[in-house]
């Protein structure tokens, strides 16, 4: 069972620190971005909290982490960062994100990272090319209905 919330309480803190220990970002996409700044969410756990106090949400179970940021900054754009090295996890947390949330979900992901493919079967499509790394989008429900009602031929 995946746990979606905000607000953690000190056993479920120590537990995502567990996590985080032995879990490995080998792709380095597992970041908060900060005044243009990378902060790797491993070696900056007190930023991930402060920012789930604040509005963000995060998904985990013992397979790994998702954290949906974006909502603390009242940013336009909420970013899904994940640190799994199951594939099973990824497609698990998009249905939880899905059930609880409807916005528009952007990845930065490098190019070469296998998530990458289990986040386009999961409708997640290209936005943008960042060099080593590629922009996806994954429209919000509403959005897709009221493009869908627009158009209804194009289904």
């Amino acid at each position: 069972m995946i746990i979606f919330k905000s607000v953690l309480s000190n056993k479920e803190k120590k537990h995502i620190s567990s996590l985080l220990y032995e879990m490995s970002d080998v792709y380095g996409d597992f970041y908060i971005t900060r005044n243009n700044l990378r902060l790797f969410i491993k070696e900056n756990q007190n930023v991930l909290f402060d920012c789930l106090k604040r509005g963000d949400k995060i998904a985990f179970n013992n397979a790994g982490i998702g954290v949906i940021c974006g909502f603390s900054d009242k940013a336009e754009r909420k970013y899904l960062k994940v640190l799994t090295n199951d594939p099973k996890f990824i497609e698990n947390v998009l249905k939880v994100v899905s059930w609880n949330l409807d916005c528009d979900l952007y990845i930065k992901i490098k190019k070469n990272n296998p998530q990458r493919g289990v986040l386009e079967k999961n409708y997640f499509r290209f936005a943008g090319d960042r060099g080593r790394e590629v922009l996806l989008l994954r429209r919000a429900k509403k959005h897709v209905e009221r493009t869908q009602n627009q158009n209804p031929g194009l289904n």
